[in-house]
């Protein structure tokens, strides 16, 4: 059988540079690669070593409604973190919206929900 691994999460925004200037100021992202597709704006941002594929709106495209709430489909994606309580202090002195705040769901195992733009879902998670 064929090994499978995470190459990349691609999400459309309809203000891209924000959504863009937001990962890497946020998670600490690098953009990799920029360029177009299809005459859209498109940008690679690596955050150590996952990477997000951004692109703008096509104006032929018209995704789903974006929310927040649980739905069929990508619910969220998430981040590993080593330490919570530092990576919820980190975020929150940026200005980060929290869903859920960080707990304990499980013997080894915090979580937390932020809000990224364009209402996109991301779990924080602390192993132990």
């Amino acid at each position: 059988m064929q090994t499978y691994h995470v190459d990349h999460l691609h999400l459309i925004s309809p203000k891209i540079e924000d959504t863009r200037d937001w990962y890497c100021s946020v998670f600490g992202g690098n953009v990799t690669f920029e360029g177009n597709f299809k005459g859209k704006q498109v940008y690679y941002i690596d955050v150590n070593g996952f990477n997000i594929i951004l692109i703008e709106q096509m104006p032929d495209e018209e995704p789903m409604p974006a929310t927040i709430q649980t739905r069929e489909g990508l619910d969220h994606f998430g981040f590993a973190v080593e330490d919570m309580e530092a990576a919820a202090e980190e975020l929150k002195a940026k200005g980060v919206k929290f869903l859920v705040e960080p707990m304990q769901v499980r013997p080894g195992l915090k979580i937390a929900y932020v809000q990224g733009p364009d209402k996109v879902r991301i779990e924080l998670s602390e192993r132990t």
